[in-house]
């Protein structure tokens, strides 16, 4: 970890965070829990936000640090200039490590819907359309079930989930974003971009031409993963998609619900968090 670009100043506190073992940790990243704690207000002052949540959680104040880590997070997804990925990431990195399932239902649900949300972002720009749907299913159960704030509209993670699948389901993704385009749903300063994806859609080389054009981008296929494993009777059901499992299954941490291992491990790059949104983390390697 030590030779990792933010080894030394992410991932080895947070590790020493969570070591029962003081002075090993203090081996580790320097720093005790009372001077992470008085490394907060300095950070916030500074409107170091990403730095005040990680003194948060290396501190232990959870309560504190998933609230400064979803204002924090809501102000850059509403930054007129737009946002990156690693922007985001430098925030929910250290809440990926708070202790989630044993703190209150609210700042499990915000938490949740955030790295839903970021993991459909990404899931999006590597074009791993497999997961985009059962992420922004995800990340809608969370927004409307706890009635959560959301600095990003229903109508808008609509539209980057069709545009995600177009190069799967082209008819289907124009016919979502003329849906949209039609239910007055989405925001008025969207409406020349969806037009544009669905121009853009349209303009797509169809049939043969398709086929010579087209480069997969996405999930690697694992081995095995479309074999069955099993009698039909036997097989289990992904919670991800409600199909039977073909090849390895993953079992939940309710060790009664299952994915598939291919679906687990690419769940896992993108979203750190249990797809049964429980705040336990998906731990499938």
């Amino acid at each position: 970890l030590r030779q990792h670009p933010s080894g030394p100043t992410l991932h080895l506190p947070l590790l020493a965070a969570r070591c029962p073992d003081k002075e090993l940790a203090m081996q580790w990243s320097g720093w005790s829990a009372e001077q992470y704690q008085q490394a907060i207000p300095v950070a916030l002052e500074c409107g170091d936000m990403p730095s005040a949540v990680l003194s948060a959680v290396c501190a232990a104040e959870h309560t504190q640090a998933a609230e400064v880590g979803v204002e924090a997070l809501t102000a850059l997804l509403q930054r007129p200039e737009g946002w990156s990925i690693a922007e985001a990431r430098s925030l929910m990195d250290p809440l990926e490590c708070l202790p989630l399932q044993d703190m209150p239902v609210k700042d499990i649900a915000n938490v949740l819907a955030f790295a839903s949300y970021l993991g459909l972002v990404e899931a999006s720009e590597n074009n791993y359309h497999e997961l985009v749907f059962p992420l922004a299913q995800t990340l809608r159960n969370i927004v409307m079930h706890q009635n959560l704030r959301f600095p990003v509209t229903m109508a808008e993670v609509t539209m980057l989930e069709a545009t995600t699948t177009a190069s799967h389901a082209p008819a289907s993704s124009v016919l979502r974003l003329q849906e949209l385009l039609a239910s007055g749903e989405l925001p008025e300063h969207l409406h020349p971009v969806c037009q544009q994806h669905i121009a853009e859609i349209q303009a797509m080389p169809t049939g043969r031409d398709a086929a010579q054009k087209s480069v997969y981008r996405g999930l690697g296929r694992m081995a095995g993963a479309q074999l069955p494993t099993c009698y039909k009777r036997y097989a289990k059901t992904s919670v991800l998609t409600n199909a039977l499992i073909k090849g390895p299954a993953f079992e939940l941490e309710d060790r009664k619900l299952h994915v598939s291992l291919p679906d687990a491990l690419a769940w896992a790059r993108v979203n750190a968090f249990s797809p049964l949104n429980t705040g336990c983390k998906i731990t499938p390697v």
